[in-house]
């Protein structure tokens, strides 16, 4: 079962081991084991940068666990941007990232958000896709050889109760 909750300081240490390893992990089409991409990519991924980010009012930060574990995270800044979004390897495919964007979806409606939006990796555009996420521009080279693909969508309205416990 996927238990979902807002992020706590306390979590900094596990999100950003999930985080670190499904980068280097599930992400090798995107990085291709480029140390030079690797570094930058994860320069910025840390407990204390975590910290940082559920702290600050603008960013709504959910973590999802799964058998006592973090199995992934979201975290979507209140101009709409999804600026984290990532499920453990070993993880995927078990229902925990449409979870994770169901309550960033919620918390866009909640906040007035008329369009979310992120970058994706190779790996996860055919994820957003099915999420009703459409491109929008070309694709762009960042951290080395890491090519992002800038995707957007229009939050629907959401009905049922929120999902986070």
């Amino acid at each position: 079962m996927i238990a979902l909750r807002q992020a706590d300081p306390a979590d900094a240490e596990a999100v950003m081991d999930v985080v670190r390893r499904s980068i280097t992990e599930l992400c090798t089409a995107d990085h291709r084991n480029d140390p030079h991409t690797l570094d930058t990519w994860l320069a910025n991924k840390t407990p204390q940068r975590f910290r940082a980010w559920i702290s600050n009012p603008e960013n709504f930060c959910v973590v999802a666990w799964m058998d006592d574990r973090v199995a992934g995270v979201g975290l979507l800044h209140r101009k709409g941007e999804i600026r984290l979004f990532f499920v453990a390897p070993g993880a995927q495919r078990q229902g925990i990232g449409k979870e994770l964007h169901a309550v960033l979806e919620e918390k866009a409606n909640q906040w007035g958000v008329k369009n979310m939006h992120l970058e994706s990796t190779v790996a996860a555009c055919s994820f957003y896709e099915a999420l009703g996420y459409r491109s929008v521009g070309a694709a762009t080279v960042r951290f080395g050889v890491f090519t992002c693909y800038p995707y957007d969508k229009q939050p629907r309205a959401q009905n049922a109760a929120s999902r986070l416990h």
